[in-house]
């Protein structure tokens, strides 16, 4: 009888600790840990695209769709939560970039153009919707690179140009040059 007592005290503490702990459907979307679903991209579904935020907007731009190595670039404003596109790319379409933001400019370079591992470089300002080209990274042609900003200047590295690569290179955009920094050790 004692084992029926506590095998019922069991159930009944594990069903209330089961039901407390389930949320329902009324929940607070916003609260941090949630996904929230969003506006649905309006660009053409693609893989290996690259991206970068400027502000309120994140910039997703070029990619591969299974036939096409675009260069198209578009805009998520997340105030509004909508997509806009704007200018194209003006680098050749591309897959596996790398980008970067600094000194409110995106910039994109690197990649994979279905037949060569690219290296050009090209600056977006988001103010007047142009790209510039600028210096051509200074390391070998490249694509599945990293890309990053830290203090005031940016940072191409790693990726692959036939091998697996483990440099990396400073960006110093009031120069507009490349510099060879340490790379990973090992």
């Amino acid at each position: 009888m004692n084992n029926l007592k506590k095998g019922i005290l069991f159930a009944t503490l594990f069903s209330a600790l089961f039901f407390v702990s389930c949320s329902n459907d009324d929940d607070d979307d916003d609260l941090i840990g949630n996904w929230i679903k969003k506006s649905a991209f309006d660009g053409p579904a693609r893989s290996s695209a690259t991206s970068f935020v400027i502000g309120n907007y994140a910039y997703v731009a070029t990619g591969y769709t299974g036939d096409v190595y675009l260069k198209d670039l578009w805009a998520y404003n997340s105030n509004g939560d909508y997509w806009e596109q704007k200018a194209d790319f003006t680098g050749v379409g591309r897959s596996s970039a790398s980008s970067f933001t600094l000194n409110e400019k995106g910039y994109i370079g690197l990649g994979y153009d279905g037949t060569n591992k690219l290296k050009d470089f090209y600056q977006y300002n988001p103010t007047s919707n142009t790209w510039t080209q600028k210096t051509d990274f200074a390391g070998t042609g490249r694509y599945g690179a990293v890309g990053f900003q830290a203090a005031g200047k940016a940072y191409f590295g790693t990726g692959y140009d036939g091998n697996y690569l483990k440099d990396f290179y400073q960006y110093d955009d009031q120069a507009n040059t490349w510099t060879l920094v340490n790379g990973f050790s090992g």
